[in-house]
């Protein structure tokens, strides 16, 4: 069956929501599958690429919204795909009259202004794509109560929570994500670990908001920031933070690391902090952490309140409050976490979840 999967990044492989895709291609390559992708014409050109026109002159993300209104130029060989799966409801709207047409949620968009005429608007074509396709696969229940269902917090995992409508949350590779002596130069560090792309909606701010107490109370300790630049803006404000800060010489900005390297990073901190204000989904750093055996704090924002990280309301106080405790049991909570993900959230589950989507999409 010829698959064709549409998203706005898929090549170069650059957070989670690239990282989904890889996986899910290769899934479904075993199963016997061919498949394409429609991406930005801004992302990696290849044969198994069919590149969407997009303005290099926009921002990345007006570059995102002008995606859906380029699309229809790809509706010739869209038409031709036995099945579609559509990355982000945005995108399902234009390939609504696809007869076979799974969606698919990397998480909430609009939670970031929460009642403003935009968050309305994305909400508002959001559950116009949830309604009209064939089927649809969230990654976290927050989305799903957004959309109408009554989806507690973790529960219904791997399952169809409504007709056509499931609930398969983000998994990690549990082979490659194992324990590792880790960098040593990092560990040296007794590193604070903020994994996470330069994207205010990623939260870095509260997270250097928040090491302060933690220092006062574990003075060996360094906030390691590993990630893109993502909004260029965005990462001059929290450098300027760090300077004002009085912490500057307990802070690393490591920049971008490769996926597969990410196993010795998590290995060597003493924590793991995923500080998200808004548009969080299931976080796969979150996962990575907990595989790894390195422990998680997280703001209860999203769809992390559907994973086993410790919970913290998304202001510095909170956060710091939480990684302090964390840090006096890391070993009890470390051990914990990391049983259920690797018993919960292993990509044997998710792959086998993916597959019944599949087999119901085309029977």
């Amino acid at each position: 069956m010829r698959i064709g999967h549409v998203t706005y990044g898929y090549r170069p492989t650059l957070g989670g929501a690239e990282t989904y895709l890889v996986e899910l291609i290769r899934v479904l390559a075993e199963a016997g599958h061919t498949q394409r992708v429609y991406q930005r014409s801004t992302g990696d050109a290849g044969p198994d690429i069919l590149r969407v026109p997009t303005c290099r002159r926009l921002s990345p993300g007006m570059q995102f919204w002008s995606l859906a209104a380029t699309l229809p130029l790809r509706w010739p060989w869209l038409a031709r795909e036995d099945l579609l799966i559509v990355h982000y409801p945005l995108y399902a709207l234009p390939v609504l009259w696809h007869p076979r047409m799974i969606g698919l949620s990397h998480g909430v968009t609009w939670d970031d202004r929460p009642g403003s005429r935009a968050a309305r608007l994305k909400k508002r074509l959001a559950r116009i794509a949830f309604a009209r396709s064939r089927a649809y696969v969230a990654n976290d229940t927050f989305f799903l109560r957004e959309m109408g269902l009554n989806a507690p917090p973790g529960q219904g995992a791997f399952q169809q929570v409504a007709p056509g409508r499931w609930f398969i949350p983000n998994c990690v590779d549990t082979e490659w994500f194992v324990p590792t002596p880790g960098q040593d130069e990092l560990r040296a560090l007794n590193a604070v670990l903020v994994p996470r792309n330069l994207y205010r909606n990623r939260g870095i701010h509260l997270a250097i908001a928040a090491f302060p107490r933690v220092l006062e109370a574990y003075p060996e300790t360094h906030l390691v920031i590993v990630g893109g630049e993502g909004d260029p803006g965005y990462g001059e404000e929290v450098r300027r933070q760090v300077a004002n800060s009085g912490v500057q010489h307990r802070v690393r900005f490591l920049g971008s690391v490769p996926w597969r390297e990410m196993r010795a990073v998590y290995s060597a901190a003493r924590v793991t902090v995923i500080p998200s204000i808004c548009g969080e989904g299931t976080s796969l750093s979150a996962l990575e952490s907990m595989a790894c055996g390195t422990p998680v704090v997280a703001t209860a924002v999203g769809g992390l309140p559907d994973l086993p990280a410790w919970l913290a309301e998304p202001n510095p106080d909170a956060l710091s409050e939480a990684i302090l405790c964390v840090l006096a049991r890391r070993d009890e909570v470390a051990r914990a976490q990391q049983a259920e993900v690797r018993e919960s959230y292993h990509l044997g589950r998710w792959a086998a979840a993916w597959r019944q989507v599949v087999k119901e999409v085309i029977e």
